[in-house]
């Protein structure tokens, strides 16, 4: 056998091993890898939970007022189905008066059973001219009444401004009630 037969077969021979080599490696890492991306894929799925995007909700409370609810995304657990947890929020409370009250906030919670919600992370509502903003506000449906509370402050564009703890509207009769907690003061500035 001459001298360039033995390199060509000892190239052929390295090619082969070569080639073996890496379809080994890359066919045994293959199992493995899949069993990762379904471990990962099981984690981030919840079979406990149902996710919907787009949503609207509508109806009466309990005082005749007609709302709208609307969510970029929104999940419930399957063991508590009325709790709907929400992104993106939207609200529209239609009064018997023909006026709108406007609530838009980050997140939020809709009972299903008992028409409560609650709004979380900057939370803004407008009526009219006025508007409230809060970290927190809770709508009870039993009572006809929004709660704020967390860095409340409002605008009124007629009236002024204020910043309180907690601030209670009553939907019937339009009222609102202001409260601090401790010793410190509402603090009011109205226009003349």
């Amino acid at each position: 056998m001459t001298n360039r037969k033995k390199k060509i077969i000892l190239v052929q021979f390295a090619i082969f091993f070569l080639a073996t080599f890496l379809l080994y490696n890359t066919y045994h890492d293959k199992d493995k890898k899949s069993e990762i991306m379904i471990t990962e894929t099981e984690t981030v799925t919840d079979p406990n939970a149902n996710n919907f995007t787009d949503i609207q909700y509508s109806g009466f409370d309990l005082n005749g007022n007609r709302y709208t609810l609307n969510a970029g995304s929104a999940n419930f657990k399957t063991d508590t189905p009325e709790s709907i947890n929400m992104k993106n929020v939207q609200a529209n409370f239609y009064l018997k008066d023909d006026t709108i009250l406007k609530v838009t906030s980050r997140s939020g919670l809709y009972n299903n059973l008992t028409l409560d919600m609650n709004f979380r992370e900057d939370v803004k509502a407008t009526y009219s001219s006025n508007t409230l903003y809060s970290d927190l506000l809770n709508y009870s449906n039993s009572s006809g009444k929004l709660l704020a509370s967390g860095n409340v402050r409002g605008e009124s564009v007629e009236k002024g401004e204020f910043t309180a703890d907690k601030v209670e509207y009553n939907l019937s009769n339009k009222t609102l009630d202001f409260s601090m907690l401790g010793n410190k003061q509402v603090n009011i500035k109205i226009k003349n």
